[in-house]
């Protein structure tokens, strides 16, 4: 299937089309490529479904929603990586606090931004931070500001801008595409509860296209790395908007279900995690994606470009989208950008 369906199939109609395709969706693209090639069987069409679902949770939105040119999706030679982070002690929580271990005295956290008021002043202009504290508001006053915030945040108004942030940026704000991806993170106590391919990596579950098809069908398998039986279930898009609004075990049911079509003797978890992104005021999200119709790299630029001292960095900025590293090294940019001008003033 992936070699006839997608790689030699649907992929090679992309390309050769890629002009004829500008402005539409993976979803719509999709739909045109089963137009014209007669695909009408059921495990066709359920594959397609499924490569669709795999889009929503590597991208963080539904194929209807995502821009079909800026990515060749899943090519012959994709591969991950980054299987290591699951090893405990990695992932990147744990670097992140072990780079930031000898700078921890000068980081101050528990403390949430309200506002950035720059004010002119004796020919000057001074930046002002406020912010809240354990229900204290402080403010402290800067010679430069790097704002670091998601695009969500930066969506939902959590920081008021004063004066207002241009209309170029805002716009940008306002239609860059920003996703969801949410996971339940499971893991058993007994080895002898591991009934799936230990060095199998990845499971995806085909299911038929209807109003359930995609929720929570892509699963991840670390439990080489985690030295118990150990899964890690996707949802994406719309199917992770969704799933906020449900109870964990609501959601644990459906994750259940789909793994004993797949795996029937597997038993419940003895641990379950499950993430609600959206939820978490700090974030509103995971990150973002090409909409239909715009230009990520210009909406970036926008983004990125700076107001006066005040700086603009994380994955939405740059060329790194979506990427950890994309943050890291637009971040390094800014702090060196920064650091020149106070060097030079």
């Amino acid at each position: 299937w992936m070699e006839e369906i997608w790689w030699n199939g649907f992929l090679g109609f992309r390309d050769n089309r890629l002009d004829e395709l500008e402005g539409l969706s993976y979803a719509e693209a999709i739909d045109q490529f089963i137009d014209r090639g007669g695909w009408t069987d059921d495990e066709s069409l359920q594959f397609l479904n499924l490569m669709e679902d795999v889009i929503s949770t590597e991208y963080t939105a539904d194929s209807e929603q995502f821009n079909v040119e800026e990515v060749e999706f899943f090519t012959k030679d994709y591969s991950i990586k980054t299987h290591y982070m699951a090893i405990p002690g990695m992932g990147f929580g744990n670097i992140a606090a072990n780079y930031a271990e000898p700078l921890k005295e000068k980081i101050q956290l528990n403390s949430k931004v309200t506002e950035i008021l720059t004010e002119m002043e004796n020919g000057g202009y001074t930046i002002t931070v406020k912010y809240e504290e354990d229900g204290a508001s402080k403010s402290v006053i800067a010679e430069t500001v790097l704002v670091t915030v998601s695009l969500g945040v930066l969506k939902a108004g959590n920081i008021n801008f004063v004066p207002s942030l241009p209309s170029w940026k805002q716009e940008s704000i306002d239609n860059m595409g920003f996703g969801l991806v949410n996971k339940c993170v499971m893991t058993w106590d007994n080895d002898d509860d591991l009934v799936w391919p230990r060095n199998k990596l990845w499971f995806l579950l085909m299911t038929p296209e209807d109003e359930t098809s995609g929720e929570w069908t892509t699963f991840y398998n670390p439990s080489k790395f985690k030295g118990k039986p150990s899964l890690t279930a996707w949802a994406g898009g719309d199917d992770a908007v969704k799933a906020e609004a449900q109870s964990d075990e609501e959601i644990l049911n459906t994750v259940m279900n789909n793994l004993r079509s797949m795996f029937p003797e597997i038993r419940d978890p003895d641990r379950v995690i499950i993430s609600r992104w959206g939820q978490e005021e700090n974030v509103r999200g995971t990150y973002s994606f090409p909409v239909p119709g715009r230009d990520l790299g210009d909406d970036a630029d926008n983004l990125q470009r700076r107001l006066g001292r005040i700086y603009f960095a994380g994955e939405a900025t740059g060329s790194g989208w979506a990427t950890t590293m994309g943050a890291w090294e637009t971040g390094e940019e800014q702090a060196l950008n920064m650091a020149e001008y106070l060097g030079g003033n």
